[in-house]
C-alpha cells in the first residue's frame, strides 16, 4: 500500500473515532438529573369512579344507596414520603410555609381542602387546596406513603395562636384533643328519618382518650391516636392523582339515620356508625392504630 493511501486511512479512522465510531452505537444516553426532583400530589374527591363536588347531589351513598349533598371535605396530611423499589423511603420536602403547608418541629403538614364554600358547603371557604407540592432528591420512585393526621407535637396547641394551617377553626377538635384530622360530611340524605335534627352524617377523625392539659404545660397523651398511615405502593405523580372515595367511606352505614352517639362517626369507640368507617380506614377502633396488613379503601391512585 502506498504511503499516501495509508495516511488517508489513518485520517479516516481518527475522524470516525472522534464522531463516535461508525454510527452503530446510537445516540449518547441522556444525562441523569442530579438536582432535586419536583413532586406534585394532586387529590380529587370522588364517589366510586366519579369526581364529586359541593353544590351537586351525590347519588348512591351508604347502605341504602341514597343521594346526599357534600357539606365538608377537608383533611390534614403529614410527613409524606416517596417509596423506592427497594423499600426505602424519602421524605418530601415542602416549600416555604404558607396558608396550606407547614414545616415545624421536624414534621411536615398540609391541609387538603376539597370543598369550595358553595351549596351545602356554605360553612366552608371558597379557597381550595387539592395539591401538595415539594421536592425529593433525584431518583426513581414507585409509590407514596401518607399519614392522615397531625403529629402530636403540633396537634395539642391553641388554635388561635397556631400558624397556618393549624389555625383553621373548622378543624379544631378541642384544646386537649387537638384537631380533627379529617372532616368529611354529607347532609340532607334522601329519606332521612329519626330524631337527629341536623340531617348530617359526619365523619370526624381525631385522637380520643386524651389526658393532660396543655394549657398548664402538661403533655397530652391519647389512648387512641387515630392517625391513618398508609401507602400507595404503585403510584406515579406525573400520570396519576389520589382519589378520596366518599362512597367507600360511607359504605355499610345507613346515612339517613343516627343509630346512637354523635351524628355519624366522630371517632367514638362505642358509636355504632364508627366500626364501618374505621374498617374503610384500616384503623383499629379503640386502640387507634393501623390494622396490620389491613387494606384501606378511602384513598386510591387514579389516572389524571
Amino acid at each position: 500500500m502506498s504511503l499516501k493511501k495509508s495516511l488517508h486511512l489513518i485520517s479516516l479512522t481518527a475522524l470516525l473515532s472522534a464522531c463516535g465510531g461508525g454510527g452503530d452505537s446510537g445516540p449518547a444516553p441522556a444525562p441523569v438529573p442530579s438536582g432535586p426532583r419536583s413532586i406534585n400530589l394532586d387529590f380529587v374527591a370522588t364517589s366510586g369512579g366519579t369526581p364529586v363536588r359541593c353544590g351537586t347531589e351525590v347519588p348512591g351513598l351508604g347502605s341504602g344507596a341514597v343521594a346526599a349533598q357534600i357539606k365538608d371535605f377537608r383533611f390534614y396530611v403529614a410527613n409524606v414520603q416517596l417509596l423506592k423499589a427497594d423499600g426505602t423511603k424519602q421524605a418530601l420536602t415542602l416549600g416555604a410555609n404558607d396558608d396550606w403547608n407547614l414545616t415545624k418541629d421536624g414534621h411536615t403538614l398540609s391541609l387538603v381542602d376539597l370543598e369550595d364554600g358553595t351549596g351545602a358547603c356554605a360553612g366552608g371557604t371558597a379557597a381550595m387546596n387539592a395539591r401538595i407540592s415539594g421536592t425529593v432528591p433525584a431518583g426513581s420512585y414507585v409509590g407514596v406513603e401518607l399519614t392522615v393526621g397531625v403529629p402530636p407535637t403540633l396537634n395539642h396547641t391553641d388554635t388561635v395562636a397556631a400558624p397556618r394551617p393549624l389555625d383553621v377553626t373548622a378543624m379544631a377538635w378541642s384544646w386537649q384533643s387537638g384537631r380533627k384530622f379529617a372532616k368529611i360530611e354529607v347532609t340532607d340524605p334522601a329519606g332521612a328519618t329519626g330524631n337527629w335534627t341536623s340531617k348530617t352524617f359526619n365523619v370526624h377523625l381525631g385522637s380520643t382518650g386524651c389526658t393532660g392539659n396543655p394549657a398548664v404545660g402538661e403533655i397530652v397523651s391519647c389512648s387512641a391516636p387515630n392517625r391513618m398511615v398508609f401507602a400507595l405502593s404503585s403510584f406515579n405523580p406525573d400520570s396519576q392523582r389520589i382519589a378520596v372515595d366518599l362512597k367507600e367511606l360511607l359504605a355499610g352505614n345507613d346515612i339517613t339515620r343516627n343509630g346512637g352517639g354523635a351524628a355519624g362517626c366522630m371517632s367514638g369507640t362505642t358509636d355504632p356508625e364508627c366500626p364501618k368507617v374505621f374498617d374503610a380506614l384500616a384503623l383499629q377502633l379503640g386502640s387507634g392504630v393501623p390494622v396490620v396488613g389491613g387494606q384501606q379503601r378511602l384513598f386510591k391512585a387514579v389516572a389524571r
